[in-house]
């Protein structure tokens, strides 16, 4: 009986099938820095760039103030003249002086009613307007590099929206008489359009604003102010002014 001597024969490895095996040395195996193999670390995301609300705001709150002001040149009409409350005027369709105006589907409206919505619907739209314009005064804060008064500014005009919505609030519900003293009415939009001219000022100064941007804000303030019934048009004006403030800022990307 013969004993074959089994001679190991090498297994040779295709260049194709090698596989890359990293230095196992040069990895940390303990500590919060041990780095499975094979894992590969993932890149980190991009940060995320919150909208910049400034350019949608610059044109609706002028825009607000614009329908503000056509409501109450509307309103004011119609309940100071006589004639259109009665029926007499334009607004009427029987020409009768019974105290109503008639519309075409057969309902009424009192001069009471129009003397007691008006106030209402005016309001409201003036309480909207104050409240976009103090978002704008947020969103235009946000911008300003050396001059930090964002701030304060938002902080003026958000009581300045809280005084007028109480105001408003009180006369709807009849808390309130029709007739309060200047400063109580006016307080509140005034306290706003400080916050507004803060902020504005402040973008002028840092060059984000236009100077001619920025005066021709202050002549429609003006316009706004005036109790001529410049109401629309200084709406109008401040939507000028603002229209630099809608372009995309430097910024934002």
């Amino acid at each position: 009986m013969t004993t074959t001597t089994l001679r190991p024969h090498p297994v040779a490895v295709h260049p194709s099938r090698t596989v890359a095996r990293g230095n196992l040395a040069t990895r940390p195996t303990t500590g919060a820095d041990r780095t499975p193999p094979g894992v590969v670390d993932a890149p980190s995301a991009a940060p995320s760039l919150a909208p910049d609300r400034g350019r949608v705001l610059a044109f609706v709150a002028p825009l607000v103030l614009f329908v503000h002001g056509i409501l109450v040149w509307v309103l004011g009409l119609g309940s100071a003249s006589p004639s259109a409350v009665s029926g007499a005027g334009p607004l009427g369709a029987d020409g009768d002086s019974s105290g109503t105006v008639s519309l075409a589907v057969g309902a009424t409206i009192d001069g009471a009613d129009v003397e007691r919505l008006a106030p209402a619907v005016s309001g409201l739209t003036l309480v909207l307007a104050a409240a976009a314009f103090c978002w704008l005064v947020a969103a235009l804060g946000t911008r300003l590099e050396h001059l930090r008064v964002g701030a304060p500014a938002t902080a003026l005009a958000a009581f300045g929206v809280g005084a007028t919505a109480a105001v408003w609030l009180g006369q709807a519900s009849g808390l309130l008489g029709a007739t309060l003293p200047a400063a109580l009415v006016v307080g509140g939009p005034v306290l706003v359009a400080l916050g507004v001219a803060a902020v504005l000022a402040a973008l002028t100064l840092e060059g984000r604003l236009p100077i001619g941007s920025a005066a021709l804000a202050g002549v429609g303030a003006l316009a706004v102010a005036l109790p001529w019934g410049l109401l629309p048009l200084g709406a109008l004006l401040l939507l000028i002014a603002l229209a630099p403030l809608t372009r995309p800022s430097p910024d934002v990307a």
